[in-house]
């Protein structure tokens, strides 16, 4: 029998056929694409939920009788994740839910059957612009020379292939490329460039396939108003700014097979991949700051990246974090390999919510040990000193959950990472951490610090802070459902609630050679912590008394 998202997906195809057998423009094409993806396929899936498939406890367990029920409905973030176009329900069976959004993408590109092609022999972006506009037709350009000069940004039109042969750009003008039309793709060229080497807005049905950037400002930015883009096989190595942003309505981006290493910048806007929902900024790295990124997070904007598919790609080596994921929604984040970022390797904050983050590798990350003092200033940390080996003495999380509800980590490596593993770090609400293997963390305890496999946080606001002027909660974490994670090694304890943790489900983990205890609290409410597999204190073996 025939699922019903075979015949919804089998259905637009059609009607994407019908659209363009009518010649309606590009724009509408594919607001009508995004409107019925939005609400079909994506949004009904009939396959089995991970809810029923685990048989797992209702998200909402709160008594009416707890103090807290109030606080939890008047969060910010809790309001955001019902609110937003894609809801838990639609991402609650993420097999389906990432698979259902790559065929989406994919039948939504461009294909690079073209009307005419020429070939290009001049050597300067000033010549290959008049080149281009030149050309009315569908067409592909094929690059001859092996170098080219950017003496003025490269804009791209409509309807246009770009082929290279590992064509080296040489530009110090920003972007070094700009795409602002729809039906692009750009392939095979090495950019050289100073500010940033490729910048997308207002774009529809664009492919960047097998392009390097090396010690650019930025690499790519993805900007408002930008849908259906894949970008493929792109190397960014040593970016002053960061490596790829996606920044505003962008929605359908397919990010896979990539490297990004070796960013030179340490506050959030330095991650290797940024996802941001900040409101642009006539300079675009005055919206990646860490003011411009802490912005309100309800009400909500129409300046929020969502359904994005980020797999396959290796982030690593980065001054600040693999990842940071800043208020996107139905985003699925998988298999990557994030590992020796200087802070966190993913981070999910500032009002992140209904994503999934599922089969990542997350190694050696949040050490600290390439921070200036400025950078641990801007990070409140300095004040916390360092340690003999010059790495701050405070350390990050493999994954930081902050200000986030409703999202899946799920299946994840999260080993070897300076601090905890997985740290909910305030306003953790309804998140799912299930079967994850979280193995020897807390490679960075001293003295001052120990850290955990899992951490329910309830951090209070800094006091450098305005408790009048801040734009998230500082509330416990709530109902979150921690289950089925294999929490293995030398972590403080297995588990950690701090003050205040409530309603939580801690159910069937197993935790072994932890140093203090399974599970710690400082939590006077109630949490359920039922079915759990745990050493007793007593170390049996010589393996056991190795890692205790």
């Amino acid at each position: 029998m025939i699922s019903n998202n075979v015949i919804i997906i089998s259905a637009v195809i059609k009607f994407i056929m019908y659209l363009y057998n009518r010649k309606i423009t590009m724009k509408l094409k594919y607001s009508l694409i995004i409107f019925i993806l939005s609400y079909g396929s994506i949004q009904n899936s009939l396959a089995e939920s991970l809810f029923k498939q685990y048989k797992m406890p209702a998200l909402d367990r709160i008594t009416n009788s707890s103090p807290i029920k109030e606080l939890i409905y008047k969060s910010k973030v809790l309001k955001r994740s019902k609110t937003v176009s894609i809801s838990l329900d639609a991402i609650n069976d993420p097999k389906t839910y990432q698979a259902q959004l790559r065929i989406e993408i994919k039948d939504s590109l461009p294909n690079l059957a073209t009307e005419k092609t020429v070939k290009f022999t001049g050597n300067k972006t000033s010549e290959l612009n008049h080149f281009l506009q030149s050309i009315t037709d569908n067409k592909t350009i094929i690059l001859q020379n092996s170098q080219i000069i950017g003496d003025e940004t490269l804009f791209i039109p409509e309807n246009t292939v770009l082929l290279g042969s590992n064509t080296i750009l040489l530009s110090s003008v920003s972007p070094s490329i700009s795409i602002s039309a729809d039906n692009i793709t750009i392939k095979d060229l090495i950019i050289r460039a100073t500010g940033i080497g490729v910048q997308i807005t207002n774009a529809v049905g664009v492919i960047i396939q097998n392009l390097q950037l090396t010690d650019s400002g930025r690499g790519i930015a993805v900007l408002t108003d930008s849908h259906f883009i894949e970008m493929d096989q792109i190397q960014i190595k040593n970016p002053k700014q960061g490596g790829i942003l996606i920044q505003g309505n962008v929605s359908h981006v397919w990010l896979h097979n990539s490297q990004i290493s070796n960013g030179q910048r340490a506050d959030h806007g330095g991650a290797g991949i940024l996802i941001s929902d900040a409101k642009p900024k006539s300079n675009l790295e005055e919206s990646t700051v860490t003011k411009s990124i802490t912005e309100h997070i309800w009400p909500l904007t129409k300046s929020i990246p969502y359904a994005l598919l980020i797999e396959h790609n290796i982030v690593t080596d980065n001054l600040a974090q693999g990842i940071y994921i800043d208020g996107g929604y139905g985003l699925v984040i998988q298999n990557n390999q994030l590992q020796n970022n200087d802070k966190e390797g993913l981070s999910l904050e500032f009002g992140s919510v209904n994503n999934i983050v599922m089969e990542n590798t997350l190694f050696h990350n949040g050490f600290r040990i390439r921070q200036t003092d400025r950078d641990l200033k801007d990070d409140l940390t300095l004040s916390f000193g360092r340690l003999a080996d010059g790495s701050a003495v405070s350390k990050l999380p493999g994954i930081s959950v902050d200000n986030a509800a409703q999202n899946l980590i799920l299946w994840n490596i999260i080993n070897n990472n300076a601090g905890d593993g997985i740290k909910m770090v305030r306003s953790g609400i309804r998140n799912i951490a299930m079967f994850n293997s979280i193995i020897s963390n807390n490679e960075g305890h001293n003295k001052y610090f120990h850290y955990f496999g899992i951490v329910l946080g309830s951090a209070g606001i800094e006091s450098k802070l305005d408790p009048n002027n801040t734009t998230i909660d500082f509330l416990p974490a709530i109902e979150n459902i921690i289950a089925g994670n294999m929490i293995y090694g030398k972590h403080w304890a297995g588990i950690f609630l701090d003050r205040g943790a409530s309603f939580n489900d801690i159910y069937d983990n197993m935790i072994r050679h932890y140093r203090l205890s399974p599970l710690d609290s400082t939590s006077s409410n109630f949490n359920s912590i039922v079915g759990n597999s745990w050493q007793n204190s007593s170390s049996s073996s010589w393996l056991d008394r190795i890692f205790n």
